[in-house]
């Protein structure tokens, strides 16, 4: 029986001990600060390649752990130097830095909550000038002013929660016509991420007449929607 919960504690001291579980994530100001103290620093973008091409971080290669590449990519890393990965969120990151705290590499840091932190705090990203869902500041200022009731919801295709807030807002124009929705995709505007410090996503925002009036991180409701617009 001793040696049956000994063996049992030593399993636990050595999970404990390899860092499995651990949580690297760190806010985007110290992700920034720290990678800014590094000549050369080695930054993962754990995103699809498509999402990669949309826009990354400066200096960012894009890894696939599935991908049949990913030991070779890994491979021409120094495990001695700084890791420093994002998505958009924390999801797919996270879960790459375990991978690589279980291949010994030192110290890795994952960009929390995720890109949209890090564009919303207006650091540099590098931004297709192809992309079609881009929207000029100027264009957008002029949607919040095109209507009485204007609902911005900041997401991104790529991201489940965002993927569920889609249906609501359908369901919001069907039933209120009166109401504008106007979809901002995170990654690719960061001029209007930065202008309205959107670190969060999904952030589903209610504008009157230009201004803010309500404001929901997460899933909101048609019946939230509609309450803050009786409201106001």
């Amino acid at each position: 029986m001793k040696t049956t919960i000994l063996v049992l504690l030593w399993s636990l001291v050595a999970k404990i001990g390899f860092g499995q579980g651990n949580d690297f994530r760190i806010t985007a100001t110290d992700f920034f600060k720290h990678l800014q103290s590094q000549s050369a620093p080695q930054v993962l973008d754990a995103r699809s390649i498509e999402e990669y091409d949309q826009a990354h971080l400066p200096h960012a290669i894009q890894i696939d752990q599935q991908a049949a590449d990913f030991e070779q990519k890994i491979g021409q890393l120094d495990k001695s130097s700084p890791v420093f990965i994002y998505s958009i969120q924390t999801g797919r990151s996270q879960r790459l830095a375990q991978r690589l705290n279980e291949l010994s590499f030192k110290t890795l840091y994952v960009l929390s909550p995720g890109i949209s932190a890090w564009v919303g705090s207006g650091y540099p990203l590098v931004v297709a000038d192809t992309n079609t869902k881009r929207i000029s500041l100027d264009a957008f200022r002029a949607k919040l002013l095109s209507n009485d009731y204007v609902v911005v919801n900041f997401g991104s295709n790529y991201c489940p929660p965002c993927k569920k807030v889609i249906p609501v807002l359908d369901s919001l124009q069907q039933h209120d016509p009166a109401i504008r929705v106007v979809k901002v995709e995170i990654d690719v505007n960061p001029d209007i991420i930065k202008e309205y410090a959107i670190k969060t996503i999904p952030t589903t925002i209610l504008y009157r007449a230009g201004r803010p009036i309500w404001t929901k991180t997460g899933i909101p409701t048609v019946k939230e929607i509609w309450s803050a617009k009786h409201e106001h």
